[in-house]
């Protein structure tokens, strides 16, 4: 049965792409699942909504179609944060607008002690229902951190607040960023990402920097960091925020800009460490 389930994939996937999945697909799933996983990943449907998990640092986070899966890019940039804010008490409450399976809130919760409360939100119900279900999920892992953290059903869009908002000290979020024009295979974007991912956690633009910073002076924000996709939505934030702000770009292990990272006062200089290219 191998060489013939490899043969599928290799019809549409890299030879070692190919390999590595079919090794994941046997470790993950039971052998009469076999065929018909590889069967839906020939149709380009995600390996992370086939085998139902993807790996997000030490958690696991569940997968499911509706729910953007989580991407190794943003793992990365939450892994740099948690190293910039530990052991930092500066920054108590954090709050992750878009929060979609959970996975940047569970992460900093489970990384920071006493960080005190962690919210995430999502205006689809379908991503909380998920985030809840990772965090049951992850339960031990978040134990010993001694955090509280919940997830509400709220629309950035509109400008809503989760009903429990107190004040936050850290806003992130990684909201949707790719242009809808590009939002096709010559502009990068994966088919089965075009196929199968949900477009509301997808396609935004310059709209979604403006709500998130719409929200800074209403949460009380110290410092904030959002994902990003292009140079332009990073000098936009720059613009919408008190030139007393500290503001610059985050680029990732390739070489891309990823993030925009702002704080407004010294006990938070440490953010400075996930700059790569500050912003006058």
């Amino acid at each position: 049965m191998g060489p013939r389930l490899l043969e599928i994939l290799t019809r549409t996937l890299p030879t070692q792409q190919a390999v590595n999945e079919l090794r994941w697909i046997k470790q993950e799933l039971p052998s009469d699942k076999w065929e018909e996983a590889v069967k839906q990943r020939s149709q380009q449907r995600p390996l992370q909504y086939i085998l139902g998990t993807q790996p997000f640092g030490s958690l696991t986070i569940k997968c499911r179609e509706g729910v953007l899966i989580p991407r190794a890019e943003t793992e990365e940039w939450c892994t740099r944060l948690a190293s910039c804010m530990d052991g930092r008490p500066h920054c108590t409450n954090v709050l992750d607008y878009c929060t979609g399976t959970g996975c940047i809130a569970l992460s900093l919760a489970s990384q920071l002690s006493d960080l005190g409360q962690v919210v995430g939100s999502d205006f689809s119900q379908k991503a909380v229902e998920l985030a809840r279900e990772n965090m049951a999920f992850n339960g031990q892992e978040l134990l010993e951190s001694r955090n509280e953290v919940g997830f509400e059903n709220c629309d950035l869009s509109r400008l809503q607040v989760p009903r429990s908002c107190g004040k936050f000290d850290l806003l992130v979020s990684n909201p949707p960023y790719i242009p809808k024009n590009d939002m096709n295979v010559s502009g990068g974007v994966e088919e089965s990402v075009l196929k199968y991912e949900p477009w509301s956690a997808l396609v935004g633009d310059l709209e979604f920097y403006h709500y998130l910073c719409s929200m800074i002076p209403v949460i009380g924000a110290k410092a904030f960091v959002f994902e990003l996709g292009y140079r332009q939505q990073g000098m936009e934030t720059r613009n919408l925020i008190p030139d007393s702000w500290k503001c610059g770009l985050g680029y990732d292990s390739a070489g891309h800009i990823r993030t925009v990272i702002g704080w407004c006062n010294q006990e938070l200089d440490s953010l400075g460490d996930m700059v790569d290219e500050m912003l006058a």
